[in-house]
């Protein structure tokens, strides 16, 4: 962030960039019949898996109600400056509104809490990703409070609104890094994210991987995942000539955790 105001863009992403691992994790829910529609939403997002391609979402979509929270306009150092804190805050919220995310974590595919939460509890897949492109993916931030913000926001509108492109970039840069930023509880995901930014959405959309500089390298198959579910990805992995691994959990050891055992 001190980079950033000190007008150093290229020593603050080397810096950053240097800080993506090589290899990420993203862990997919599949669903039975205890949803609705279940099946059009399993099939969508296997198909998705074979075609190269990963869902970006609107930050209200997310499972976090709270997440682009972290900030907060501190209204007492903006009113001191005679700017409407509603015009400022129609401003951020159309920059969140226009901002996609997708969300990978740097643990391992050995992660129980995460197939837990993010695998409906052990009956999706995990995927470990390649990262050819790590300046699109950013680190998320844990803190234990939120920050309050003046300058940055008004200087950002500021600079939108007199066009002053290098103003723009700094505190444009300063104010997404905050869209990857969130409470401390979250920590043991040892998140990175990417936010993908598109004015012709919904609630997201598909975007290839290969725009985004991920390759998939392994899939691991959950410890639940239904016959189904498993053949078909099975399949997936040898169209797309990647590692497939069922996690399995270890009855005979003193270790409490899963282990990968490679079907092909």
């Amino acid at each position: 962030m001190q980079l950033i105001y000190e007008d150093k863009f290229d020593a603050a992403n080397e810096l950053k960039n240097a800080a993506i691992p090589n290899r990420l994790y993203k862990y997919f829910p599949l669903f039975d019949e205890y949803r609705n529609k279940y099946e059009e939403e399993n099939l969508k997002r296997i198909n998705s898996l074979l075609e190269g391609q990963i869902w970006v979402s609107k930050y209200d979509m997310l499972n976090d109600p709270f997440e682009y929270k972290m900030l907060y306009l501190d209204k007492e150092k903006i009113e001191k400056h005679d700017w409407p804190v509603e015009m400022l805050d129609d401003f951020l919220e159309g920059i969140k509104k226009f901002s996609l995310t997708t969300c990978f974590s740097g643990e391992t595919e050995n992660n129980m809490p995460m197939w837990a939460h993010y695998a409906n509890n052990h009956k999706g897949y995990c995927v470990s990703y390649r990262v050819t492109k790590p300046e699109l993916i950013t680190p998320v931030f844990y803190e234990p409070k939120r920050v309050g913000i003046a300058s940055v926001a008004i200087n950002l509108l500021s600079a939108f609104h007199n066009k002053d492109e290098e103003k723009m970039l700094k505190y444009s840069t300063l104010y997404n890094l905050s869209l990857c930023c969130k409470h401390s509880l979250w920590e043991y995901e040892n998140e990175y994210r990417l936010v993908y930014l598109s004015y012709n959405s919904n609630n997201g959309q598909l975007i290839s991987l290969e725009e985004i500089g991920l390759e998939v390298e392994s899939i691991f198959i959950g410890h639940k995942t239904e016959p189904l579910q498993y053949e078909s990805l099975l399949k997936i992995g040898k169209s797309l000539g990647c590692n497939v691994y069922q996690m399995l959990f270890e009855e005979n050891s003193e270790d409490f955790k899963l282990v990968p055992r490679k079907l092909h």
